[in-house]
């Protein structure tokens, strides 16, 4: 019994000092990690910032380039209209016109704003849209507009006739632009890349949707978080988006939701490597400790 007291007595400190080397380890290694991992997804935010203000760059200059030109097209037909009225007064002159300015169909309205002449007949007697109505009178006036601003399928310009009271409209088929802004779009800006090792990076619009993923094959798709998830400029949260806890780091850009998403399996992977060296060390340090009191006490009993 004074034996095992003896042997306790030397013994209890020693699995004390280790069970409290490895509770700070487990805890500081822990927050060093998390912090690390934080400043890594703050990093590629950024990065993601930069890489959207570049392809909005892209998409300013290629729309400003197409409304020059498309814009040029229509004061072109309005000056040759201009020069030559009776252009409008056979469909086969108007239907040259439409060709001379690549457009999908011309309207050509009274100053009313009412259609009296289209390769389209049946637009004969409509308005032209509303926000064109101020070229009546206003002979340097010229706008356009995509009806639809998701696909951009079809552009609208408008522009003053020059000869009299009147817009010409003409309705556009854009393939060109809709090429080029293929090219500068979104849905590419993360696809295929990785954070740190399995991380992944995402981009989310205003209704939760990627609107560029990691994995291309989520476009599109509505994101595993909550509206209330993103709340303020930025921050950080814990969640599992695929069936897995994970660090979430996000920040809000534009009206897009740029997001982090490291498994924590990853973020305290040094953590743990270094919790098991300690163990197996404090392990071994108590069974060398172990073996000198045994010794010791085994040659005091002789």
């Amino acid at each position: 019994m004074k034996r095992w007291s003896q042997y306790r007595a030397v013994l209890l400190p020693t699995v004390l000092l280790t069970v409290l080397m490895l509770g700070f380890a487990w805890y500081a290694t822990g927050v060093v990690d998390r912090n690390r991992a934080r400043q890594q997804a703050e990093k590629r935010l950024s990065q993601m910032e930069q890489s959207i203000d570049t392809l909005q760059s892209e998409q300013s200059l290629i729309l400003e380039e197409a409304q020059a030109d498309y814009q040029t097209r229509a004061r072109i037909i309005s000056m040759m209209i201009h020069t030559t009225p009776s252009l409008l007064e056979t469909e086969t002159a108007l239907e040259e016109l439409r060709l001379v300015a690549g457009g999908e169909v011309i309207s050509v309205s009274d100053g009313q704003g009412v259609i009296r002449y289209s390769t389209d007949q049946s637009r004969v007697g409509d308005r032209v849209e509303d926000r064109f109505l101020p070229a009546v009178s206003n002979k340097v006036f010229s706008e356009w507009f995509f009806p639809d601003e998701q696909a951009r399928d079809l552009l609208l310009v408008g522009t003053a006739r020059l000869d009299q009271d009147g817009v010409i409209q003409i309705t556009f088929k854009p393939e060109d632009i809709s090429l080029l802004m293929q090219s500068a779009d979104l849905s590419g800006l993360v696809s295929g890349s990785q954070f740190m090792e399995n991380g992944t990076l995402s981009v989310l619009d205003g209704d939760g949707r990627y609107v560029s993923h990691t994995d291309g094959t989520l476009n599109g798709t509505l994101a595993p978080y909550g509206q209330d998830d993103f709340s303020g400029d930025g921050g950080y949260f814990t969640a599992s988006p695929y069936q897995s806890s994970a660090l979430i780091c996000y920040r809000n850009y534009k009206g897009y939701t740029l997001v982090c998403t490291l498994p924590y399996r990853e973020v305290y992977a040094r953590r743990n490597s270094s919790v098991l060296w300690m163990l197996a060390l404090g392990v071994l340090l108590d069974l060398t400790a172990g073996f000198c009191v045994t010794s010791r006490l085994h040659r005091d009993g002789q």
